[in-house]
């Protein structure tokens, strides 16, 4: 028996939210926290503790046995703690952006959560948490480490950054294949990088559900940032991206069983280079996604990111507003 991946030393728990403590193999665990302790088997390869939630604070210890062998966690914090997912503007690395690199800092309750890309080798985050230091915190997300470092310096306590991204990711790999299904289209009214072979590993329905998202649920989150449909910007595909985003949210909240899951929703820049209707028709599916589905906001990044760029290295201010949605 054994942990899930996203259980490590410096782990950040979302405070106010069932804190689930789970994993894979057969047999018997018995896990121990902030005084309370579990004992569960597990069904079919899975199992499952699950503690009543808890309010900000740390740090703790997280014991498991796991069939007789013990496994001790430490500097564990209770906190607010987000997904971020998406393509490569979520990606999109601090020290490729243009923030001064005096605010980078250390902060020892900062800290982000890289879940791994099975399609590459020697990524450039190791799978576990690590704690944001002013030297090593470059290849963070420049938008997971601002809002982070935002909403640490405004309402304290700890915060943790699940950071899952793709770059060129379609919306289609995010969902349970059975569900990306739905949403099939012939090749031709498909972008580009739904067959560029350079994205196959990786844009096929539910490729990145499967081998990613899937892998870290259920461990509970206070919300979720979506940066994601610079792949799927054809007139066909903006038509039914609402419906896509829709489905993908109301996945995420059940299988996190939080149907009130908070979702920032970043609209997709303007860039000078795709002015068309299928880009527009992309911001126009997010902006109604965001007004018409519960508990979810979304962050207009077109007048404070440049458009020369499909990548805009200005992030700061971006960064802000999803903070003060979440």
């Amino acid at each position: 028996m054994k942990l899930n991946a996203i259980f490590t030393d410096n782990a950040v728990l979302a405070q106010g939210k069932p804190v689930r403590i789970f994993g894979d193999g057969e047999g018997t665990a018995t896990v121990v926290f902030d005084g309370e302790e579990k004992t569960v088997t597990s069904d079919g390869g899975k199992w499952e503790a699950e503690f009543s939630p808890r309010t900000a604070g740390g740090p703790y210890e997280l014991t498991a046995v796991l069939n007789g062998e013990t496994v001790t966690l430490k500097n564990i914090y209770v906190g607010k703690t987000y997904l971020l997912i998406g393509q490569s503007n979520a990606e999109f690395r601090l020290c490729e952006s243009n923030t001064n690199k005096s605010e980078y800092k250390t902060d020892d309750l900062l800290r982000n959560y890289f879940v791994r890309r099975p399609w590459i080798e020697n990524d450039v985050l190791e799978q576990t948490w690590t704690i944001s230091e002013e030297d090593k915190v470059a290849n963070w997300s420049a938008l997971g480490y601002l809002v982070g470092k935002k909403i640490r310096e405004e309402r304290g306590g700890a915060v943790g950054v699940v950071s899952c991204f793709q770059g060129a990711s379609i919306i289609e790999s995010w969902l349970p294949t059975e569900k990306a299904e739905q949403f099939n289209l012939p090749t031709e009214d498909l972008h580009i990088d739904h067959t560029y072979p350079e994205f196959v590993l990786w844009n096929k329905n539910g490729v990145i559900y499967e081998k990613m998202l899937s892998q870290i649920i259920p461990f509970p989150f206070n919300g979720v940032i979506w940066y994601q449909g610079e792949s799927d910007t054809t007139v066909a595909e903006a038509k039914i991206y609402k419906d896509e985003l829709e489905c993908l949210i109301s996945n995420i909240r059940e299988e996190e069983r939080d149907e009130k899951l908070q979702f920032v929703i970043v609209q997709i820049a303007d860039f000078d280079l795709r002015r068309d209707d299928g880009w527009y028709g992309v911001q126009a599916a997010q902006e109604k996604a965001a007004a018409e589905i519960p508990d979810c906001a979304l962050a207009v990044c077109r007048d404070v990111c440049e458009t020369d760029a499909i990548h805009p290295p200005t992030k700061s201010k971006l960064a802000e507003r999803i903070a003060d949605n979440l």
